[in-house]
């Protein structure tokens, strides 16, 4: 697989905004690119009205506009979001995408997921496609074994798709979450080991990076905010973590949601959130 891996044998902290930790053991760590890992299911009248929605797609692109790293500024149709768990999940996967799923709603000071349990019977490979699991209506977070056929290439660690309420909304109508558990092994990577040729990616970083896009966040460029969450590259690797969100996260989702009590104050916000991935008690 066409990764970048280089040998790396100390502890780091990076601590500049999302709290980032190296751990050594002499394995590989992998910068892994998320550039095509989502975006909104394709329509014929998505093409028609393409022309026309252009010029707003480009202020979305804008790092001078206020909607720059936001594919969704009117957010979801209603709050909470409602979802389910795929059936191969365990326990400790399960955990560590709903702190992900915390970590953005103390962004906000509000309850922005609920959980409906488990989609007894269906995984991502209970689908003949990518975007077929949106014909359910079920926001589902889903582990794919046969991940050929969503078209995504080998190194996509994951993807999110989602139907917006109409083609020509801002508003988020239902999404899923799709994990390439072909070529990379899930979970908690600070005790997971590679195996049978798939390696480690931390579940908590990848799913914190998806459930932006789920909440309507798009990629934001590393020169913009090196700190962001939703740079388009993550670090995976045995003993790599990157669980944080910047102050500028915390603001792009204010902007889509708005805040509530002492979530208000970014700076302490962020702090907070700093924290709690640190200590996740």
């Amino acid at each position: 697989m066409p990764r970048f891996g280089f040998q790396y044998t100390s502890l780091i902290s990076v601590t500049m905004g999302v709290f980032m930790t190296f751990v050594a053991c002499g394995s590989q760590l992998y910068k892994v690119s998320m550039h095509g890992d989502s975006g909104p299911r394709p329509t014929v009248q998505s093409a028609k009205v393409g022309a026309t929605t252009a010029s707003a797609s480009g202020d979305k692109l804008n790092p001078s506009s206020a909607t720059y790293g936001i594919h969704a500024p009117e957010g979801w149709v209603s709050l909470p979001i409602h979802y389910k768990f795929d059936t191969r999940m365990d326990s400790v996967q399960r955990v560590q995408i709903q702190r992900a799923m915390r970590t953005w709603e103390t962004a906000v000071g509000k309850q922005l997921f609920n959980y409906d349990g488990i989609q007894t019977g269906v995984n991502g490979d209970s689908f003949p496609d990518l975007y077929s699991s949106l014909d359910d209506g079920i926001n589902g977070l889903y582990f794919d074994n046969n991940w050929a056929k969503t078209g995504k290439d080998r190194v996509v660690l994951a993807t999110t798709i989602w139907d917006n309420e109409s083609d020509v909304s801002d508003r988020m109508l239902t999404a899923d979450m799709r994990y390439n558990n072909n070529d990379y092994t899930f979970g908690d990577s600070m005790v997971l080991w590679p195996e049978e040729g798939r390696e480690v990616a931390d579940l908590q970083t990848v799913a914190t990076h998806e459930l932006g896009h789920f909440l309507g966040l798009n990629h934001v460029e590393s020169n913009v905010d090196p700190q962001s969450i939703m740079v388009p590259s993550l670090y995976i690797g045995q003993g790599v973590t990157q669980r944080g969100i910047s102050s500028g996260d915390i603001k792009r989702l204010q902007l889509i949601y708005g805040c509530s009590g002492s979530a208000c104050d970014v700076e302490a916000t962020h702090l907070k959130i700093v924290r709690s991935v640190k200590d996740p008690g």
